[in-house]
């Protein structure tokens, strides 16, 4: 890597660092996630600031140092004020942006990862009617980030047949294995509670599998939802992250 090189990164977090800097956490395509000082970002008049906001998108240029990689430069290319400036959809993007950094390690370059988030952010920021986003809209829109960010990851569930004895899941009794990543049928649930963690073994509704097959394509825009059934997936997405984080 180059001592010094330009990218675009989305601003995760910040936290203040020593007296005046802060320590700046970015998601970046080429160079995956950095931990970069914004050097006096916390003095009156810092002109690195205003362009290193949380839910930010921004061109940098970084420079290696022999401890920490800082911020030689930032100018903003998105700012997201759809959704800075409605109370939801600011806390929805918050929470997809602090389960990301759970996600996603240090370094690991993902250029779909990074389009993937821009792209969510993107729609996020335009949804809502006259730009106000509904509360189950926006608990749907981040347990679909969620679900296809375990897919980019690596971590794509099985909904297709069960994955102990790889037979075709039918409706009834079903539940997904965190362990195992995916579904298992009624008879392999029974054996795995002799030989697999109970607590990683989680019932799951016909209507959701369905629901998450659903959300697995590219068919999500128009899928209809009760509150149940989204209760039920976030419930789930949150199993996944405990086992597995």
């Amino acid at each position: 890597m180059d001592s010094t090189f330009p990218t675009r990164a989305i601003i995760l977090n910040r936290r203040d660092w020593r007296e005046a800097d802060r320590l700046v956490s970015v998601y970046t395509p080429d160079y995956g996630r950095l931990s970069l000082v914004a050097r006096g970002a916390r003095k009156a008049g810092s002109k690195l600031a205003a362009h290193l906001e949380p839910i930010s998108l921004s061109r940098l240029l970084v420079v290696k140092g022999k401890g920490f990689d800082y911020v030689g430069a930032a100018l903003s290319e998105e700012i997201f004020l759809g959704i800075k400036q409605d109370l939801n959809k600011l806390y929805f993007a918050g929470e997809a942006l602090r389960n990301f950094s759970i996600l996603v390690q240090e370094g690991e370059a993902d250029s779909n990862l990074f389009s993937w988030l821009e792209k969510w952010l993107l729609s996020l920021e335009a949804a809502g009617e006259k730009g106000s986003l509904d509360k189950d809209e926006g608990r749907f829109r981040l347990a679909l980030f969620l679900w296809r960010l375990f897919k980019l990851l690596g971590h794509e569930p099985r909904l297709d047949v069960c994955t102990a004895c790889k037979a075709a899941i039918k409706p009834g009794n079903n539940y997904f294995d965190c362990n195992r990543g995916g579904l298992l049928c009624p008879d392999c649930y029974s054996s795995n509670l002799k030989i697999s963690a109970p607590d990683s073994m989680v019932p799951i509704s016909d209507n959701c599998i369905k629901l998450l097959r659903l959300a697995s394509g590219n068919t999500w825009q128009n899928l209809k939802f009760s509150p149940k059934i989204l209760k039920e997936w976030e419930n789930l997405n949150f199993q996944i992250i405990s086992w597995l984080y």
